[in-house]
Order: C-alpha cells, then sequence, then structure tokens
C-alpha cells in the first residue's frame, strides 16, 4: 500500500510561513521583504547613512572614515535568511 503525500492548502502554506517568520522576528530578525510563500529575514542593524552624512559634514569630511569602517563592518557581519513555505507547507530556510 502506497502512501500519498498531501500537499497543503494556500492558507496553511501561508500560515506555516507567517509562523517561521515570527519565530525569525523573536529572534532578533526583520523582515526585509515578503510574499506569499516566501520572506526574506535580515539580522544586524542596518547604517544609518543619513546621521553619517550629517557628521561627515560637519566634520569637514574627516568622519568619512568612521563611516566607511561601520559600512564595513556591518556589511561583513549582516546575514540574511531566506524562507519559503513548499507545496507540503513544510518551510525550508536557506542562510544567504
Amino acid at each position: 500500500m502506497s502512501e500519498s503525500v498531501r500537499t497543503a492548502t494556500p492558507d496553511e502554506r501561508k500560515s506555516h510561513l507567517a509562523a517561521a517568520v515570527q519565530q525569525e522576528v523573536v529572534r532578533g530578525g526583520r523582515v526585509e521583504s515578503q510574499s506569499d510563500y516566501s520572506a526574506v529575514i535580515r539580522y544586524g542593524q542596518p547604517v544609518n547613512n543619513t546621521l553619517h552624512l550629517i557628521l561627515t559634514l560637519v566634520t569637514f569630511g574627516l568622519w568619512s572614515i568612521v563611516w566607511l569602517i561601520v559600512y564595513i563592518v556591518s556589511a561583513t557581519s549582516n546575514k540574511a535568511v531566506t524562507l519559503t513555505a513548499d507545496e507540503y507547507g513544510q518551510i525550508l530556510r536557506q542562510e544567504v
């Protein structure tokens, strides 16, 4: 006797994805983008470019060195996770 695997309904897939996104947000992630069956979650703090631009102008360009260092450190420490709800309702998690 063969077992048939039941595919999830669209509402079940959306519900499973919403629960997985909520878990990632509780862990400290922020939603970068989301569609019906997939989401991109980003970890790490974004660089406040407006503040750094103002500080660079006020210090006549000297702050640009700090801005560059902050930007490089932020880019290397930020990570993204892609969550996808497949046709069976399972959540696939992939680090990008």
